[in-house]
């Protein structure tokens, strides 16, 4: 046996070594050149694709990485640290608190139109405590200090999404799998990004609207996105309630957004209106009435708005606003709007400042739930202020790089509470993109 398999390696070997010899002889020189230039032209579009992917892009939703291209697998992801502080709270024994997030992009092609999505999440620090109880939606806290900080805090590294994404055609698009629900819902070019942008939770996604999936909005789902012509968009998407893969058609959050891309004066403005529905609930805890067991099973649904629009070259105004059922959520109504400045029109061409104000409504049910609960209780408006700064080192762009945001926070009548101490936070972010 052994003897046979040496002797055809030996004929492989020699037919080989002649049929290589022969073209080398029917090959004339003048090939080899041309072929040398063809290796040539090749290495440098290989060369142009990977400065190309380099490029900073747009991830779908909020989140922006420098994505580098290894063999097809990109690759991309950011680290961000905080650490704020308190004053005018006196019962708060709390200096300040700091925390530390990263997250990892990978994507991988699939197929000709196709692609998968995993994003690795870690977070460490609880952030400030034993504040004065802000708004807080039924689904958890939407009026913090911080968006940054996850519900969880530990050192292991999660799993938030994994999906699957397809372009149907050239104007549909269907994703499928573990989703961040505010990925695709209510964006905003001046106030969606808390690595780069407002650091308060209700300045990042509307809080008037109860989100589905778990404590940080990552749940089973699938989303549609049609873009018939270039000016608008709609996306529609189901998604399950609490994002722990039990009882996954019970309680569902379903949500649609039309999104209108206009350009004003030729300045560029995106104006999106959205539906939202959510069927139940697992915690009685953060709604209007915490004694009351039928909430459980009670609708809650609501309509917004989120718009953004340049006004004139470096500046830009956003505005948010959005209401949900009083009889399941503490606040029923929010609005939230400010400015956007690029740092053009100081001299730093790549830095940005950032200033919100949002106000937010008690509902009545809540209202009289707080009454009948403490005694000589009075019910305001939250008010709720932030203003940064993103100071970018070494001319960073916008989205590399690293970046410095001192930030302070100013809070009237915390969770609608007159008597509530009012609430002046500072803070700084440290932001590098990888």
């Amino acid at each position: 046996m052994k003897r046979l398999f040496f002797a055809i390696a030996f004929c492989l070997f020699v037919f080989l070594s002649q049929a290589a010899a022969a073209e080398e002889k029917a090959e004339p020189k003048k090939a080899a050149y041309g072929s040398e230039l063809e290796e040539l032209k090749q290495r440098i579009e290989d060369l142009e694709k990977r400065v190309k992917s380099t490029e900073v892009v747009d991830e779908l939703g909020h989140k922006f990485h420098p994505i580098h291209s290894i063999y097809g697998l990109k690759i991309g992801g950011g680290l961000t640290v905080t650490a704020q502080g308190v004053l005018h709270d006196k019962s708060n024994n709390q200096r300040g608190a700091g925390a530390i997030s990263a997250d990892i992009a990978l994507e991988s092609p699939v197929g000709k139109d196709g692609r998968a999505v995993a994003i690795l999440d870690f977070q460490r620090g609880p952030g400030l405590q034993n504040l004065p109880s802000f708004f807080t939606s039924p689904n958890g806290n939407t009026s913090g200090a911080n968006a940054d900080i996850e519900s969880f805090n530990n050192d292991q590294i999660h799993v938030t999404q994994f999906y699957y994404e397809h372009n149907m055609t050239s104007d549909l698009t269907a994703t499928i799998g573990q989703l961040d629900i505010t990925g695709y819902f209510d964006s905003n070019e001046f106030a969606n990004n808390e690595r780069t942008q407002f650091l308060a939770n209700l300045f990042v996604n509307n809080p008037a609207i109860e989100f589905g999936g778990s404590a940080d909005f990552y749940s089973p789902g699938i989303r549609l996105t049609y873009g018939p012509v270039e000016a608008m968009d709609i996306t529609v998407g189901a998604f399950e309630g609490n994002g722990d893969y039990v009882d996954m058609f019970n309680k569902l959050f379903l949500m649609a957004e039309m999104n209108f891309k206009l350009k004003p004066l030729g300045n560029d403005g995106n104006y999106r209106v959205y539906y939202w529905d959510r069927q139940g609930r697992d915690s009685l805890t953060n709604t209007a009435n915490p004694d009351d067991a039928n909430l459980l099973k009670a609708e809650n649904k609501g309509a917004g708005l989120s718009m953004d629009q340049v006004i004139a070259d470096g500046v830009g105004i956003w505005l948010r606003a959005g209401f949900q059922r009083k009889k399941v959520a503490q606040f029923d109504r929010f609005i939230g709007g400010g400015l956007n400045i690029g740092g053009d029109i100081f001299g730093r061409a790549n830095d940005a400042i950032g200033i919100g104000y949002g106000i937010a409504m008690m509902g009545k049910d809540y209202k009289d739930y707080k009454k009948s609960a403490l005694s000589g209780f009075k019910a305001g408006t939250e008010h709720y202020m932030e203003l940064y700064y993103n100071i970018a080192i070494a001319d960073a762009a916008q989205n590399t790089g690293f970046h410095i945001s001192p930030d302070i926070q100013y809070v009237i009548n915390p969770g609608g509470d007159t008597n509530a101490t009012k609430v002046f936070i500072y803070g700084i972010r440290l932001q590098t993109f990888f």
